[in-house]
C-alpha cells in the first residue's frame, strides 16, 4: 500500500524557514503516511530549490502567485490525500496520531495554527 499523503509547500525565497517546516515532517515519513513532497517555487532568488533539492522534493516553477503555485503543486500531487502547508509552518510533535485517525473518516480537514 502506497502512502496516503502529498505534501504540497509553496515556496518564494523560503530558505530561513524551509528546514524546520520538513524536519517535522520527519515524523510523517517514519509513520508511512508520506508519498511524496512538492515544493511550488514561484521565482526563488536564495538556496530554496537546492535545500529542497536535498531533501528530495519534487520541484514544480512557475510565477509567483499563492494560487497558482497551489494549483501547480496540487495537479502534481499523485497521492489521494493532500497536505497544504506553508513553509514557515511547523507541525507540532506527535501530529500523526490525529491525522491517522482522520484519515480513517475519509473526510477533508483542516488544522488550527497556534
Amino acid at each position: 500500500m502506497r502512502a496516503p499523503i502529498s505534501v504540497v509547500i509553496p515556496t518564494l525565497n523560503a530558505e530561513a524557514s524551509l528546514t524546520g517546516c520538513l524536519t517535522a515532517l520527519m515524523e510523517g515519513l517514519e509513520a508511512g503516511l508520506i508519498r511524496e513532497l512538492i515544493i511550488s517555487d514561484g521565482g526563488s532568488t536564495d538556496m530554496t530549490l537546492t535545500l529542497a533539492e536535498a531533501w528530495g522534493a519534487e520541484i514544480v516553477s512557475g510565477p509567483a502567485s499563492r494560487g497558482g503555485q497551489l494549483r501547480r503543486g496540487c495537479a502534481k500531487a499523485q497521492s489521494d490525500w493532500l497536505l497544504v502547508l506553508h513553509a514557515d509552518t511547523r507541525l507540532a510533535p506527535g501530529w500523526t496520531g490525529p491525522v491517522t485517525a482522520h484519515l480513517q473518516g475519509q473526510k477533508a480537514g483542516w488544522c488550527q495554527l497556534q
